[in-house]
């Protein structure tokens, strides 16, 4: 009898991992009828997806670079559209699961590899992955205990707990940089230096990165920053400003006319 409850409970835990492992494509390429898409507008190239037959399903914004995935319904496939300055610069098949797409069911024919999903499910709790494949960079994809790693890694740095690598796997240590990364940028409305916290004042310079340098230098003041000096460099220009009342410290890198990035510096630095 125990026996038999051991063999029953060993099936669903397999099964139940098969609806959370990601089935990886048997190619990473480009589909042939997607190859005219690239390199141009993703916007265009959002509006030809639809058409040919492909469901936005959803997008991250990580190291710089809009990663999307699309769905097919009528060829079972996921694809991932890669886009910098608003153009595509790459497509590819990927894992159906980035599409939210799960397996109905698992075989259970491979005991060694059943034996390696068993211990990927007990290392991620059976749960929907937290990453995507972009977050992997095409690596630790080609089995599930080094998927599991990661996204364990992945969901450590994410929510800010500690380093815990006790299998002592580079899946592992990937995934917490990645995401501490994804941590960092999803909050980058929120000042890095610790000073600012609680009831402290303070002012968001968020949206004028992306405006034009005679605007953005029109905001910081009104905001009751003043220029307390700033250099060139190669075709960057770099300010800093200061601002008395809230005591912030801030640095504006303008390329080609357009702010591109305000970093917070120490107070130091203005005074």
């Amino acid at each position: 009898m125990t026996g038999t409850l051991r063999r029953f409970k060993t099936i669903c835990l397999v099964t139940s991992l098969s609806l959370v492992l990601p089935a990886m494509p048997a190619s990473a390429v480009i589909p042939d009828n997607l190859n005219d898409l690239v390199y141009q507008s993703s916007a265009w190239g959002n509006d030809q997806l639809r058409t040919r037959g492909y469901t936005f399903i959803n997008s991250d914004y990580h190291n710089g670079k809009l990663f999307e995935y699309w769905w097919q319904n009528r060829s079972n496939t996921c694809i991932q559209t890669r886009a910098v300055d608003g153009k595509y610069e790459a497509i590819k098949v990927t894992a159906n699961t980035d599409c939210n797409q799960y397996q109905k069911s698992a075989s259970d024919k491979d005991n060694t590899a059943a034996a390696v999903a068993i211990g990927a499910a007990a290392i991620i709790g059976v749960a929907a992955l937290a990453h995507n494949s972009h977050h992997r960079d095409d690596k630790h994809g080609q089995d599930s205990k080094s998927v599991a790693e990661f996204d364990r890694g992945y969901r450590d740095g994410l929510y800010g707990q500690a380093y815990h690598n006790y299998s002592n796997t580079t899946a592992y240590s990937d995934g917490y940089n990645s995401g501490n990364q994804d941590r960092y940028e999803r909050t980058s409305y929120r000042p890095q230096d610790g000073r600012y916290s609680g009831y402290h004042p303070y002012v968001s310079l968020d949206d004028l990165v992306g405006a034009s340098a005679a605007s953005a230098d029109s905001q910081l003041r009104s905001r009751g920053f003043r220029d307390v000096g700033g250099y060139k460099q190669a075709n960057k220009s770099f300010v800093t400003w200061y601002n008395r009342n809230t005591r912030q410290c801030v640095s504006s890198v303008t390329r080609d006319g357009r702010i591109k990035r305000i970093d917070s510096l120490n107070e130091d630095n203005c005074t």
